[in-house]
C-alpha cells in the first residue's frame, strides 16, 4: 500500500472516530427548542356562567369557568382519574365578542401527585365560534408554564337578547389542555 493511501486512510478513521464521539455526544447536550407540553389532558368540558348575561352590547361581564379534566399525562406518565379547572373573569364582552380575563386554579388528577396550579388566565371568542384560552401558571405545579386550550360550545341558556341574555354555555375542548415550558 502506497504511503498516501495509508495516510489517507488514517486519517479517514481518525475523523470518524471523531464525528462517531461527537454524535454520540451531541444528543445529551441537544434540547427541542420551543415549547413543550409538561401536563397535557386530552378532555376538557365545562361550563361558563355570565353575570348579568351577554347580550347584543358590549358591557361590563363577570364570569366563572368551571371544567373537568380527564385523559391527562405528563413528567409523571399516564394518570388515572379526573382534575378540575375553576377560572373567575371579567372584562368587557357581548354576545358576539367575549374578551374575559381572571384567575384560574388547575388541580391536576390526584394520581398525578402534582399540587394545584394557580395563574392567570385570558378567555376569547368571536361571534360564538371557538374560545381560545391562553394563560399563564404563577404557583403551585409548572410555575412559569403556559396554560393552552381551545374550547367549543354546543349548548347555550340564553337567546343574547335584552330579554332574554346569555347566561351560560357548555364547552368542550377542541385542543388538548396543555401546560407547556419553553425548552428553546
Amino acid at each position: 500500500m502506497k504511503l498516501t493511501t495509508r495516510i489517507a486512510t488514517a486519517a479517514a478513521t481518525t475523523l470518524l472516530a471523531a464525528t462517531g464521539a461527537a454524535v454520540a455526544a451531541s444528543p445529551a447536550q441537544a434540547a427541542p427548542l420551543g415549547y413543550s407540553a409538561v401536563e397535557s389532558c386530552t378532555g376538557l368540558t365545562g361550563s361558563i356562567s355570565y353575570t348579568p348575561g351577554l347580550v347584543k352590547r358590549t358591557k361590563a361581564e363577570n364570569a366563572v369557568f368551571v371544567g373537568t379534566l380527564s385523559g391527562c399525562s405528563g413528567i409523571n406518565g399516564a394518570q388515572t382519574g379526573t382534575g378540575s379547572v375553576t377560572a373567575v373573569l371579567s372584562g368587557q364582552s357581548s354576545f358576539s365578542s367575549v374578551s374575559l380575563t381572571g384567575n384560574v386554579t388547575v388541580s391536576w388528577p390526584a394520581s398525578s401527585g402534582l399540587n394545584p396550579s394557580n395563574g392567570t388566565v385570558r378567555f376569547s371568542q368571536l361571534n360564538q365560534g371557538q374560545f381560545t384560552v391562553s394563560g399563564q401558571v404563577t404557583s403551585g405545579a409548572f410555575t412559569g408554564s403556559l396554560l393552552s386550550t381551545a374550547l367549543l360550545p354546543f349548548a347555550n341558556t340564553g337567546a343574547g337578547t335584552r330579554a332574554n341574555p346569555l347566561t351560560a354555555q357548555q364547552v368542550v375542548n377542541t385542543l388538548p389542555f396543555a401546560s407547556k415550558i419553553n425548552l428553546g
